[in-house]
């Protein structure tokens, strides 16, 4: 009888227990909801107490944090970088490889619209030599085998006359200068027509000389090649009229013979020879043959008026 009370009054007082419980619970919602000033109060001087512990206890965490967030950072900047650095090798090789074509594209259109003549075709050179030193003005230049180029063929850029061939070999031809001094280039004044000879002198200029007396050349005037001796083509720029003192004129090249890097050489047709004879009897007709007259004896106006 005595145990049964016992596990009674047990029974009991877990009941009560858990009814206060219950009650409790129920007061708590009560107070929240009810938003009380001492409550908000309460809470906030809570909030002050705890706020310094959790600032000390959260800056090791931030510090681990910070700590793994560079060494990522680190390591992307690293691989960035080396992206970076492939990029901007690959990017000064084609930067030269530009500026090459560049250059290139520059030299070669010296050579584009060129002045080539009907009867002549245009083969286009490497010049691979210096335009020569105070003693000879010539340069070498390179072209294909078999191009049918003859000593004499002029050479020209897209601004005018550079020289003509002197020496010819399968890849390898020598081109003399209008500026060197065993050069003589018929020309023509393009105003007034008067012909004469275009003289290299070693240096930046030629001598324009063999005028008639009665030519009076303009300054800047165009000179022209005459085609005289049909040695170089009529019609090909040389340079234009620098007047000096007196009656001394000279001619300033219409090329730049300092900076040649391509040339087109003119050629004749495959099978084409330059024959000198034929150019005499061209430009000059011999005097008729008279068996019965003699020549400077004799001579008199009554013997001309027959």
């Amino acid at each position: 009888m005595a145990g049964r009370s016992t596990t009674k009054r047990a029974s009991q007082s877990k009941r009560v227990a858990q009814l206060f419980y219950i009650f409790l619970a129920f007061l708590l919602i009560l107070v929240g909801k009810a938003d009380l000033l001492v409550v908000r109060t309460a809470q906030n001087d809570i909030s002050e107490l705890f706020a310094p512990l959790f600032d000390v206890v959260s800056a090791p965490v931030r510090a681990v944090e910070t700590m793994f967030e560079g060494v990522r950072t680190v390591a992307s900047l690293r691989e960035e970088a080396m992206h970076l650095r492939a990029e901007n090798d690959r990017l000064k090789r084609w930067q030269r490889r530009a500026e090459i074509l560049e250059s290139e594209n520059l030299q070669l259109r010296t050579v584009l619209g060129a002045v080539i003549p009907r009867d002549r075709q245009a083969v286009t050179a490497r010049a691979i030599t210096a335009p020569g030193s105070s003693f000879s003005h010539a340069i070498q230049v390179l072209h294909g085998p078999d191009k049918n180029i003859q000593r004499g063929d002029p050479v020209v850029t897209a601004n005018g006359l550079v020289g003509y061939v002197i020496e010819v070999g399968r890849r390898f031809s020598w081109v003399l200068l209008i500026s060197d001094v065993n050069s003589r280039i018929p020309i023509l004044l393009s105003s007034s027509s008067w012909p004469g000879l275009a003289i290299g002198q070693n240096s930046g200029m030629l001598s324009l000389s063999f005028l008639p007396l009665e030519a009076v050349p303009k300054e800047n005037e165009l000179v022209l090649t005459s085609g005289h001796g049909e040695l170089l083509p009529a019609g090909l720029p040389v340079g234009r009229v620098v007047a000096g003192r007196g009656r001394s004129f000279y001619v300033e090249p219409a090329v730049d013979l300092r900076t040649i890097s391509f040339v087109s050489i003119l050629i004749r047709p495959e099978g084409s020879q330059f024959d000198s004879v034929s150019v005499l009897e061209e430009f000059f007709t011999p005097l008729p043959e008279r068996d019965e007259s003699r020549l400077l004896e004799g001579f008199s106006t009554k013997d001309v008026l027959q």
